[in-house]
């Protein structure tokens, strides 16, 4: 944004990235924006260049809160199903300036959203409880090294039975199908009576721990955020088990039964 003067004569404001809340359409949210600050007088104030910014973000604010599928969600969701605007387009019959607007910053209804999901999640059976990956114990060993680097604690550990590990691993895997079709690792996970867990985990543990992290498919740059954003929510062990236990997703399944990543847009405690 072009540098801004105090209006009140203190000289340059401070170009910051802060935490809004705001009530919109009925719905109280917190967002992000990049707004200048007179570090005199506190003042606030935006620039006609930042005012789209803020409006996409309260958009997806609001999404997010109301469980619609945000713009950059939206979007990437279709380039992993390699579709161009246009396509999308045409398989769900509306216009393309009708994807164009909901990718950047317009609302689309409950009944577009069901739509988009369809043509963007839906997967063959088999996928929806591998979240469109085949499984990687190398890949699985990575996640937890990555997650156990971000926290600066040890969660793979000798004689653990992955208890708040899978947790951690059940949240990046769903997150990442919910924002680009594809999980991390390509595990199942069953609900158990202490929460997500992952399928089989008993024979598992001991694989996982001896497999090779360098045979691992490396992580792209927009996994890595993925893991970041599920560390950054929950920074202790005991925050994402208490989590895991308020998902209704866990609480609605049979005790043993597969979890399908196809309702990891129901989750809500990220």
């Amino acid at each position: 944004m072009k540098a801004i003067n105090c209006p009140k004569g203190h000289g340059p404001m401070e170009q910051k990235n802060i935490k809004q809340k705001k009530t919109f359409k009925g719905v109280d949210i917190e967002f992000m924006a990049d707004v200048f600050v007179c570090p005199e007088c506190g003042l606030e104030a935006g620039t006609i260049e930042s005012a789209g910014e803020v409006q996409r973000a309260i958009a997806d604010a609001y999404r997010k809160k109301v469980e619609l599928l945000t713009g950059q969600e939206i979007k990437n969701l279709r380039k992993a199903k390699e579709l161009t605007q246009q396509q999308l387009a045409d398989i769900m019959n509306v216009g393309i300036a009708s994807i164009k607007r909901w990718e950047t910053g317009m609302i689309q209804s409950k009944s577009m959203d069901h739509a988009l999901r369809m043509q963007l999640q839906c997967t063959i059976h088999a996928d929806n409880y591998t979240g469109n990956r085949e499984i990687s114990l190398a890949r699985i060993k990575l996640v937890a090294k990555t997650f156990e680097k971000i926290l600066s604690k040890r969660l793979l550990k000798s004689g653990d039975k992955l208890l708040f590990l899978a947790k951690y691993l059940w949240y990046a895997d769903m997150l990442a199908f919910r924002q680009f079709g594809k999980g991390l690792t390509g595990a199942s996970y069953a609900a158990i009576t202490y929460g997500p867990q992952l399928n089989n985990y008993k024979d598992l543990v001991k694989p996982i721990k001896e497999s090779d992290i360098n045979a691992a498919e490396p992580l792209s740059d927009e996994e890595l955020k993925t893991i970041h954003q599920v560390a950054n929510k929950f920074l202790t062990e005991e925050e994402v088990y208490d989590a895991a236990h308020r998902e209704r997703i866990w609480k609605d399944a049979e005790i043993g039964a597969l979890i399908p990543y196809s309702c990891a847009h129901e989750m809500t405690e990220i």
